[in-house]
């Protein structure tokens, strides 16, 4: 009975999480740059007041310079952003996998979540395409990837080294 609320509330984070991306990148390209743009923008402004505060830097700068730093931060912030949601979907899609398969098949748990973040990066793209103003870009699906990537590979080190090297090291003593 545990395992199966257990796989469905993994199940439930993985669809969720799809959904959430789906939702984001439905968003046309004004709204999308223009949230990014002033998250960035109140990120800054409340670095700069902690820094103040705790005398680390005296900094005031203009509207009009924080507004062009924002715009500077924003591309690159988009996409390390790009490659963290799907780093987060690696990890909840693994974690049902290996709920589901009791971690007996491992490699195919690994196998099989990469090919479904891989499948929902190129969904996802071509679904931007029939929004306004977006375009589905191959060098975005290459970062999610990357992400989803980088969150099995984090995955997998925990899982080689925490299930498999250090239980077998506490048996042996």
């Amino acid at each position: 009975m545990k395992k199966a609320i257990l796989v469905i509330v993994l199940l439930a984070l993985a669809v969720g999480w799809m959904a959430l991306i789906y939702k984001l990148s439905g968003m046309n390209t004004q709204n999308s740059n223009g949230k990014s743009t002033d998250i960035i923008a109140m990120f800054i402004e409340d670095t700069l007041d902690v820094t103040n505060e705790y005398g680390i830097t005296s900094s005031h700068p203009s509207e009009s310079k924080l507004a062009r730093v924002s715009k500077l931060i924003n591309a690159p912030m988009r996409k390390v952003m790009h490659a963290s949601v799907y780093l987060v979907l690696s990890f909840f899609i693994i974690l049902f996998m290996n709920v589901l398969f009791n971690i007996k098949h491992y490699w195919a748990a690994l196998i099989i979540t990469m090919i479904l973040c891989v499948g929902f990066a190129i969904s996802d793209e071509y679904h931007q395409t029939f929004v306004s103003g977006r375009t589905g870009q191959p060098l975005d699906v290459c970062i999610d990837s990357a992400g989803a990537v980088v969150g099995a590979l984090v995955y997998t080190s925990y899982y080689i080294v925490y299930k498999n090297g250090y239980r077998k090291g506490i048996n042996e003593i």
